[in-house]
């Protein structure tokens, strides 16, 4: 990982937003719209300049110092930024202290709440809707093991949105395979609506539903570092998702997800991590489940201000719980994403071994979330028959030709 320094924003004080530096572009603003920029007018509008620049320094300030944001201070922060009211050089010092003293629950949350704000929502017919979407962040090597999840769990009957996007941590990112599988990741609006009414099964490609994530696009490449933003995808599905299946890609991870999820509001959300570091349910040994059930109020709550209330469960699952021998991951990594869909199409097409046990555990586990099935044993079998019936296949293809066709 690439040290803060070498960037060159570590110590760098926001660039100042003076009002004598902003006069005559307000001036034009305010002629363009045919009103007289009279000192008064133009005073009251470098007020409020003034008053957004002192705010912002003071906020970076806090966190510079190790301070920790109120989820609604970072909601009002991250909402600034998703209408490009931030310079550049602010919105990396905000990022960089974050990163340094650690994010926390409400600060996950409260910059979740502001992304959701911003983004494009998908409609549907369905009331209920699954994701399987994880955080990334594991080095994986391996094939896309929660997308093909996605993809069996609907064809087992739970609606599934899967939000996504390209590779960033792993060597396939959902997009990259999907794309190479022939869905259109570039689906319009109306296409992932009419893919999730008609199949119970769409892909969110993150870029075009999170069109806001423009503002802090160039500062995250060029920092080169694990943000907050690297986080968030789980908690911004675009469709609503009730239900989740959320992979930690790092361990540490998992009781912030897990608390932020608790303050966002989800019917229920398993939140898992595996010893062996992997970000899904794991073959290879244990795995860690945070699980995430809501108790009253509802995510209409939490946007009002009021979170719903939700328990929090830890335990432990083993493959042998799923009725699922475990095996070394060694046999599924992948070096692109084209070895990812050959690795799918041949599992999906019946081909048993390491990659079909490791996607019917995680396909139970999103089975179970969704109240599809109540135990392992029985959400385990479902998961297989979905793949032995060829319906999962099936899906799939018809994912493909329905992502193309012309709405």
């Amino acid at each position: 990982m690439e040290s803060l320094e070498q960037h060159g924003h570590v110590g760098v004080p926001p660039r100042p937003c003076h009002p004598a530096e902003n006069l005559n572009h307000i001036a034009g603003g305010l002629a363009e719209f045919h009103l007289s920029p009279t000192a008064s007018v133009i005073n009251r509008v470098l007020l409020q300049f003034v008053t957004m620049s002192t705010t912002i320094t003071a906020l970076l300030g806090h966190v510079a110092g190790g301070g920790d944001l109120s989820q609604d201070e970072m909601s009002a922060a991250i909402d600034a930024i998703m209408r490009g009211a931030w310079a550049n050089e602010q919105i990396a010092l905000l990022l960089t202290g974050l990163a340094a003293k650690r994010e926390t629950v409400d600060e996950i949350a409260g910059a979740a709440q502001a992304m959701r704000r911003h983004m494009t929502p998908i409609r549907s017919r369905h009331a209920e809707v699954l994701d399987t979407c994880g955080t990334g962040g594991g080095d994986s090597a391996l094939f896309n093991v929660s997308t093909t999840a996605a993809i069996v769990a609907a064809a087992a009957g739970v609606p599934v949105a899967k939000h996504g996007n390209r590779s960033i941590t792993s060597r396939s990112g959902s997009a990259d395979v999907l794309a190479e599988l022939g869905v259109n990741i570039n689906a319009t609006v109306a296409q992932v609506e009419a893919c999730l009414d008609e199949l119970g099964l769409c892909f969110c490609f993150a870029p075009l539903m999170h069109p806001s994530m423009k503002h802090v696009s160039a500062v995250r490449k060029q920092l080169g570092i694990r943000t907050i933003f690297n986080i968030l995808g789980p908690l911004v599905n675009p469709a609503g998702a009730c239900y989740q299946l959320l992979g930690a890609g790092r361990p540490e991870l998992r009781p912030l997800l897990a608390g932020a999820i608790a303050q966002l509001g989800t019917k229920r959300t398993l939140v898992v991590s595996g010893s062996d570091g992997l970000g899904d349910v794991t073959l290879a040994g244990t795995t860690y489940v945070s699980d995430v059930v809501a108790t009253g109020g509802s995510p209409i709550d939490a946007a009002a201000g009021e979170p719903p209330a939700a328990t929090i469960r830890e335990f432990t699952w083993q493959p042998e719980d799923f009725g699922i021998a475990r095996a070394s991951l060694d046999s599924l990594k992948i070096d692109s994403p084209a070895t990812s869909a050959a690795v799918i199409r041949k599992l999906l097409a019946g081909e048993r071994g390491p990659a079909r046990d490791i996607v019917v555990l995680n396909a139970a586990a999103g089975l179970i979330v969704a109240g599809k099935a109540t135990d392992p044993i029985a959400a385990a079998k479902l998961a297989a028959e979905a793949i032995n019936s060829g319906s999962a296949a099936d899906l799939l293809a018809r994912l493909v030709e329905l992502s193309h066709a012309h709405i």
